[in-house]
């Protein structure tokens, strides 16, 4: 286990995907009923009842894996395709925190009729966390991709048209 290996893009991304999945099992949104004299009573889920932070977490940890992967010397590419590993790291990280924000401006989907009843939903630590760690996974991959020179998009594979 050699951690001179890893950038610190990389270090950012373990970090940030080892607490956004500790994180996950936190309450991120939830309900608050008031029931009149009987007081009040709230609920909230984790991140793995909800479609779109369930999705980031699993980013989070694919990242993780293949930043652990690179400190265990397994042979990860440098090149997926046609882009670097640092411009992936950027654009996972970058969606990832894009569903949380999503999730976090929707919030939990509540009918209607529980609005009515005097239930209203509510947003948890965990969402807050959850966004700040899902903003350091890409904070991360951004460094990564600094410094290895891939925040370009790669080039068309068409041929230049001569000059006139």
């Amino acid at each position: 286990m050699d951690l001179t290996k890893i950038s610190t893009g990389e270090k950012v991304i373990g970090i940030a995907g080892i607490v956004l999945f500790i994180d996950s099992f936190l309450g991120w949104l939830g309900a608050k009923a008031d029931l009149g004299p009987l007081g009040s009573s709230s609920e909230a889920g984790s991140a793995w009842d909800f479609t779109l932070p369930t999705v980031a977490v699993l980013i989070g940890i694919l990242l993780v894996v293949v930043v652990v992967l690179r400190v265990f010397g397994v042979g990860v590419p440098e090149q997926l395709g046609p882009v670097g590993l640092g411009f992936a790291y950027l654009v996972l990280g970058a969606f990832a925190f894009l569903l949380v924000l999503i999730k976090l401006i929707v919030g939990p989907d509540m009918p209607e009729l529980a609005s009515q009843f005097g239930v209203e939903a509510t947003r948890e630590i965990g969402i807050f966390i959850g966004l700040i760690c899902t903003a350091g996974l890409a904070a991360g991959g951004y460094l990564v991709a600094k410094e290895k020179g891939q925040l370009q998009l790669p080039k068309g594979g068409g041929s230049t048209p001569p000059a006139a």
